[in-house]
């Protein structure tokens, strides 16, 4: 895989102080990260980031295995430069795309192929779209950009420093996270199941649209495949579509404990799983509950293993604390992620 790498240089009175701001920023979401003869250096999943402090400025450099993922670090980076410094950062990358009006490198503008029924709570959408290479080589997820009804769809573009300028509030596109359920790049498809629970806007634009429609999609991102062989896998039902497609593509010889909270039994899914897993479906309606359940059951041990958790935002933040404070998991060993809030509708 050839790299793609850009550079920059953000001037800064204090290049020290900034470093560790960005360092403590880091540490409060859970990110890993070295620092090393005064510069900081991190594996963000997407790609490497290093920043090293010069006189009056910090220096900045990225490499990563695609031309997506390049721009999306490069936005990630500016983005938390912004609301450390308060102000509109305006860095000017080396090695990245200037087409000033055109579509960002990880945009896609997509049309609905077909849409079916999986299960009792889910539809799934398969979308057609070109140039799907990088949607298939990391990040399990990708955000819809879903058009206000009626009227023309303003898609993201870049300005004249590269930066995506996203539609405003008024333009009124929604922009849900998803799994990428699965993917053929060659053939220039991907399917994304979404989960019907009879709220919001993107439910009823999934119960509404049709094959044509045209959807936009930016990504990927979200994490990977687990690593190692030995797992300690839970979710709910938004987590359901990642899980399916994880153990899809686990090795033959993984092991572990697969938990998955649905509202009753008539929720579940046929889902193909390694032998060596233990997959246990939990129903609300019954009392189970996820974390309590994860929780009691016994995490795995040695290099190998690996636990991940997605679920409902405040849960998630419950799975970690207890997973950092009493199990002493760390961040390279395991996945928490929370998907959705209590309060989305």
């Amino acid at each position: 895989m050839s790299m793609h790498t850009s550079a920059a240089l953000f001037r800064d009175a204090d290049p020290v102080g900034l470093l560790d701001a960005v360092a403590a920023d880091l540490t409060a979401q859970d990110v890993t990260y070295a620092r090393e003869n005064g510069a900081l250096e991190c594996d963000t999943g997407i790609g490497q980031l290093r920043l090293c402090p010069e006189t009056g400025a910090l220096r900045i450099e990225v490499s990563c295995g695609s031309a997506s993922n390049l721009h999306m670090l490069c936005e990630g980076v500016s983005a938390r430069l912004d609301r450390l410094r308060g102000t509109a950062v305006a860095l000017d990358w080396s090695g990245t795309e200037r087409r000033t009006g055109g579509l960002p490198p990880n945009v896609r503008i997509a049309r609905i192929l077909s849409k079916e029924r999986i299960g009792t709570r889910f539809l799934r959408l398969r979308l057609a779209a070109e140039d799907l290479g990088d949607f298939a080589l990391s990040g399990l997820h990708i955000r819809l950009l879903i058009p206000s009804a009626g009227r023309p769809p303003i898609w993201p573009h870049l300005n004249d420093k590269g930066r995506t300028v996203w539609p405003s509030a008024e333009d009124g596109m929604a922009m849900p996270a998803y799994t990428i359920r699965d993917i053929d790049a060659g053939a220039g498809w991907l399917d994304v199941d979404i989960f019907v629970h009879g709220r919001g806007p993107t439910c009823r634009w999934a119960d509404e649209v049709r094959p044509g429609a045209e959807v936009g999609i930016s990504g990927p991102g979200g994490g990977w495949m687990p690593p190692g062989r030995r797992w300690l896998m839970a979710g709910d039902e938004t987590a359901l579509p990642a899980i399916a497609r994880i153990l899809e593509a686990a090795p033959a010889d993984t092991e572990g404990d697969v938990l998955i909270e649905v509202d009753t039994i008539d929720d579940r899914l046929d889902l193909s799983v390694p032998p060596g897993i233990r997959l246990r479906w939990l129903h609300r309606a019954d009392g189970d509950d996820i974390v309590d359940t994860m929780m009691k059951t016994a995490l795995p041990q040695g290099p190998e293993r690996h636990i991940w958790f997605a679920a409902e935002k405040t849960r998630a933040a419950k799975v970690r604390t207890w997973l950092r404070a009493s199990e002493d998991v760390g961040p390279k060993e395991s996945y928490v992620a929370g998907y959705w809030t209590e309060t989305e509708t």
